[in-house]
């Protein structure tokens, strides 16, 4: 879109107000009337991705080596470029939403920072009218989700998403200032988008944890032998009743929480099998057991997240832990505050601490 003179002439005005405002504060009145004379909802949605991108580096400095809501930012602009469905987009926008609430106890600047990339999404996907329309509004007393993207990341700019009180006046000046020139010229132009350039940076190499002996005492230690065993009797007779080949039973156990998985195979492919609650219950009780026992085994170890059982219909069992890898249905169905809460309980030595667990417990102020 071209960068018109009506564009310009609103900008203008737009920069005199903040200029002559005690507080340098640019109104919604005039914002709205910037976002209805360029009309174009492409356009809009870039203004919003480039309002996450300006505050980002506040997520980024708490959370380190973020690939989640750089994504989202990145998702959004895709879905402006028709590369992604609304979907998909809202999909994560859900996720991502909710992962975000989950630090404002920890670092609610920080957070807010986050959900502007939460907000930015929503415009784009939002009905244009949704974004620009006109409406008598006090944005001060509004409620946080009712406040567009750009007075959010405002707010985390100039230190008010604390406290309105706590608004430093040079900094909000600063950001309607770019707002007016910078953020709104870019958005018009048809150029990539400014990301930060750690954005883009390949992730470090995997910290080296050392074998764990849990892997081998627990064979040794008669009651954690007798819940295998339980276990492995209850799905050796669902493959012998239902004429499995074998089957996989996956149980992701993350402080008192327990999520199962199970997959059988009568040909190569496998397929997922849902459970009855009262044997997912029994199971995942089973399972939540062994994971106290073989924890007390050697405690600086810590203790695992998943455990993975195959059975084959001639009664041949393997058994896997996971203790320090994130599996995508970790992902999806534990927060972080649930694996801090889980560290709190079972502790584990630093050397025995991975990566992105050992930054889920520096956010959340936790020592190691």
């Amino acid at each position: 879109m071209k960068y018109s003179g009506a564009i310009k002439s609103l900008t203008r005005k737009g920069l005199d107000e903040v200029n002559h405002s005690s507080t340098g504060h640019l109104s919604l009145s005039t914002r709205r009337k910037i976002l209805q004379t360029i009309n174009e909802p492409c356009i809009i949605g870039r203004i919003s991705i480039l309002c996450a991108l300006k505050v980002y580096s506040i997520w980024n400095d708490f959370f380190r080596d973020d690939t989640e809501i750089i994504g989202l930012i990145k998702k959004t602009e895709k879905y402006l470029l028709g590369q992604t469905s609304k979907k998909d987009l809202l999909k994560d926008v859900d996720h991502l939403d909710m992962f975000a609430d989950d630090y404002m106890e920890d670092d609610i600047t920080a957070s807010f920072a986050a959900k502007v990339a939460v907000h930015a999404a929503y415009d784009a996907s939002s009905d244009e009218d949704m974004v620009i329309s006109d409406y008598d509004s006090d944005e001060e007393v509004e409620d946080p989700d009712e406040w567009d993207t750009a007075f959010l990341a405002s707010l985390v700019y100039n230190g008010g998403i604390v406290d309105l009180g706590f608004i430093d006046d040079e900094r909000n000046k600063e950001f309607w200032s770019w707002y007016l020139t910078d953020c709104i010229k870019t958005a018009c132009a048809n150029d990539s988008l400014p990301y930060p350039a750690f954005a883009n940076k390949a992730t470090s190499s995997v910290k080296y944890i050392p074998y764990r002996t849990q892997l081998s005492l627990w064979k040794d230690d008669a009651e954690c032998r007798a819940y295998v065993n339980d276990i492995k009797e209850v799905l050796a007779k669902m493959v012998a009743y239902a004429q499995w080949s074998k089957c996989d039973f996956y149980c992701y156990t993350v402080e008192s929480t327990s999520y199962t998985n199970i997959y059988y195979y009568r040909g190569n492919e496998p397929v997922q099998f849902r459970l009855g609650i009262n044997v997912t219950i029994h199971l995942s009780g089973k399972i939540e057991k062994l994971k106290d026992l073989m924890y007390s085994l050697c405690p600086q170890e810590g203790a695992f997240y998943l455990c993975k059982i195959t059975i084959d219909k001639g009664n041949n069992m393997d058994i896997r832990f996971g203790y320090d890898t994130r599996y995508e249905e970790l992902k999806k169905a534990f927060s972080d505050s649930d694996f801090s809460e889980d560290f709190s309980k079972y502790p584990r030595a630093k050397k025995f601490i991975p990566d992105w667990l050992a930054d889920i417990l520096k956010r959340k102020r936790i020592s190691f």
